[in-house]
Parts: structure tokens; C-alpha cells; sequence
């Protein structure tokens, strides 16, 4: 088996080789760029868990095995110190007796028990959504507990959608935001995320999150604001393990934005959703019918695999995923 089919078919969510032939492809594997391609894909997690899972890390390669364990074990760390930012940053809000909704990343790993494997994505910041007209109070209040601006150096943005990030001594970058997306009104925000949201537990604590629609939607219509990066697993991801979670999707209100433009590249998002399709493992429903394109991510793997193996990237350079990301925040926060 190729190893990029080989990569896709063990972190597919649904519909993947038996896991005997998968464990049997995965000891011979030629593993060669691998490496590589899984940081730039955002999907070291994910992938070590399906390994532990196959009961394989001990028979492929060894260096490969190797880099696989310690760099999942860093990201998962990362992701439990933004998870206790999260907490911190709930209870700090209720105690101004601030309303708020976490969105994104963030939010997929709060709902983990309502969306399996949600929690095995590398996530930047923490991301919450609060009434417009309480959150120059909120973010005051944090800056009086001590949180400092990212970025002390950038302009002013009064209208953009989120204030200027803030971070603790945790430096897990924290933005309030007044709507989730440029030109969306913030009341019709707060409708979607809030109002139609619900409350997971998650460390004793409960959390506001959007509902799974909401989550797949901001997943693709996030994902495609930056189309150099928004085929990479990660973001496919975000809206794979929703579909596959059997949670009960508003696939006509979906198909209603799509139709509206709100996506304006509706090429994109179609060949987005046929990717997201692929990675599932799911068939998309009928109300959707002309509005998802068939997308080969295999090819696509294959193609950056077979770049990869010719070009050994800096090591600064080897998770552009996370390297675009910080990178764009601190110019802009």
C-alpha cells in the first residue's frame, strides 16, 4: 500500500482497511518524508492514537516510531495547558458575570464526548464569543488579572471582530470576540452560537459551546478564509469528526448559507466538503446534492509526500500548519 493511502487510511474516521491489514501494511511501510507530511498536516495526534490503537508503534520503523511518540506527547501537552487556560478564563468570566460561548478548536475539545476524536487536533488559542457590548469591559478585566497583549506593539482595530489577543503566564493566546467572522452582525452571531449552543462538562466545569452544525460550518467557512492551507487534514478534520458523531446536523440550513454565498467561493467549498467527505468516510446527505464535489485526497497526499521526499524543510519550517498560524497572530494581534 502507498504510504499516503496508508496515512489516509488509518486516520480516515470511517471505512478504512481492516486494522489487520492496516497493522501488517504499517510494519513493512516505507516511511521515507513521512514524517514531514504528517506535521504539515496537523495530524500527529490523531495518527498516534490510531498507531497505539493497530498495537503497531513497536514494529515501524524506529525512528519514525520515535518521532511519532514525542511529538504527539508535545502537542498533547500543549493542548491540555490551552485546555486549563480555557477553565481559567470560564471562571474569570463568570465571576464578571460575562455570558460566552467558546468556538473553534477549543470548543471541538470541551465537546469531546459528543464528537469522538475531537480532542486529537493541534489547537493555537483559546476562542470565545461574548455579548459586543460587554466585551471592552471583559477585556479590561482581564488585563486588570493580569493579562497582557500579545502583541503591545499592533494598532488599533476597532472593528475588527475580535479584540486584540491577550495571553496569561500560561502564553496561551486568548481573543474575545464579538461575532465570529467579519460581517457577520454580532447579534446574528450570539443567535447562532449562544442561543442555538449547549453546555458540555469538562473538568467539573461546564462550557457553552455551538451546536454540531455551527461547529461544521465555521470549520469549512474558517478553513477556506486562507486556501493555501485549508485542504491540510487538520481543518478537514474539523469537520470529520463532526459528521461522523451521529450528532444531528441542520444540513438545510447548511445547504441555505452555501446557496447565500456566505462562503463566496462556492467552488471551493464544494470541493472542501468532497474532501471532508473522504476523510469521514461518510456519504453526504441528499439536501446537499450538486453542492459537494468529489475530492481525491489520496492524489493530493501522494503529491505532497513525493515533494517531501526530495526536500528536507528547515526544522523551523517542518509544521508551516502551526508556523502560518503563530506567525499570522503575532502580526496581526
Amino acid at each position: 500500500m502507498h504510504p499516503a493511502r496508508l496515512l489516509l487510511d488509518t486516520v480516515r474516521l470511517r471505512g478504512a482497511s481492516a486494522p489487520e491489514q492496516l497493522a501488517l501494511e504499517w510494519a513493512r511501510a516505507d516511511v521515507r518524508g513521512l514524517a514531514q507530511l504528517v506535521a504539515i498536516e496537523g495530524c500527529t495526534i490523531w495518527l498516534y492514537r490510531r498507531l497505539r490503537q493497530l498495537d503497531v508503534l513497536d514494529n515501524i520503523e524506529p525512528e519514525f516510531g520515535r518521532w511519532v511518540i514525542t511529538r504527539a506527547r508535545e502537542e498533547i501537552a500543549r493542548n491540555l495547558l490551552i485546555e486549563t487556560e480555557a477553565q481559567a478564563l470560564s471562571g474569570h468570566l463568570q465571576e464578571m458575570g460575562v455570558p460566552a460561548v467558546f468556538l473553534k478548536g477549543v470548543a471541538r475539545r470541551l465537546a469531546v464526548d459528543h464528537y469522538p476524536f475531537a480532542d486529537a487536533r493541534v489547537t493555537g488559542d483559546v476562542d470565545v464569543l461574548i455579548p459586543a457590548r460587554r466585551a471592552r469591559a471583559a477585556w479590561h478585566g482581564l488585563r486588570l488579572l493580569g493579562y497582557e497583549r500579545t502583541n503591545p506593539s499592533g494598532p488599533p482595530r476597532p472593528d475588527h471582530h475580535h479584540l486584540p489577543a491577550l495571553w496569561s503566564e500560561r502564553e496561551v493566546g486568548v481573543e474575545l470576540h464579538t461575532t465570529h467572522a467579519q460581517g457577520v452582525p454580532p447579534d446574528e452571531s450570539w443567535r447562532r452560537h449562544y442561543l442555538t449552543g449547549m453546555d458540555v462538562e469538562r473538568g467539573g466545569q461546564r462550557f457553552r459551546v455551538p451546536s454540531a452544525t455551527e461547529l461544521l460550518w465555521s470549520g469549512m467557512a474558517h478553513g477556506l478564509l486562507h486556501p493555501e492551507i485549508a485542504f491540510l487534514l487538520v481543518f478537514l478534520f474539523d469537520a470529520a469528526v463532526i459528521w461522523t458523531s451521529d450528532a444531528a446536523l441542520d444540513w438545510p440550513e447548511i445547504r441555505r448559507r452555501l446557496d447565500a454565498g456566505e462562503i463566496v467561493d462556492r467552488n471551493a467549498a464544494a470541493a472542501w466538503l468532497g474532501a471532508a467527505v473522504e476523510l469521514a468516510g461518510v456519504e453526504p446527505p441528499a439536501v446537499l446534492a450538486g453542492r459537494v464535489t468529489p475530492y481525491d485526497l489520496e492524489h493530493a497526499l501522494r503529491m505532497r509526500l513525493a515533494v517531501l521526499r526530495h526536500v528536507r524543510l528547515p526544522s523551523a519550517l517542518r509544521t508551516p500548519f502551526v508556523w502560518w498560524t503563530s506567525e499570522r497572530a503575532r502580526k496581526t494581534s
